[in-house]
C-alpha cells in the first residue's frame, strides 16, 4: 500500500465526508421513501454512472419495469 495523502486528509476524506447519517421515517419501507423523492424531484439527477445520468423519474420507471418483469417471471417476496 502506498500512502499518497497525509493522514489528516485521508481521515477527512474517508471518515468526515462519509458522515451522512440522517433521520428518516421508520414506519416506511425504502421503496416508499424513494417514491416520495420521485414525486418531490422527478427531474433531479438520482444516479450517475460514467457518462450516463438518470433522473429520479427515469430511475423509477426503470425500476418499475424490472419489478413487473420479475413479477411476470413468478418472483415473489
Amino acid at each position: 500500500e502506498l500512502d499518497i495523502l497525509p493522514a489528516e486528509e485521508r481521515t477527512y476524506l474517508l471518515e468526515e465526508l462519509n458522515r451522512t447519517e440522517a433521520e428518516y421515517p421508520s414506519d416506511l419501507c425504502l421503496h416508499e421513501l424513494f417514491e416520495q423523492q420521485v414525486r418531490r424531484t422527478p427531474a433531479a439527477v438520482a444516479l450517475v454512472h460514467e457518462d450516463e445520468r438518470l433522473s429520479y423519474g427515469e430511475l423509477n420507471a426503470r425500476a418499475n419495469r424490472l419489478a413487473h418483469h420479475l413479477i411476470a417471471l413468478g418472483v415473489r417476496p
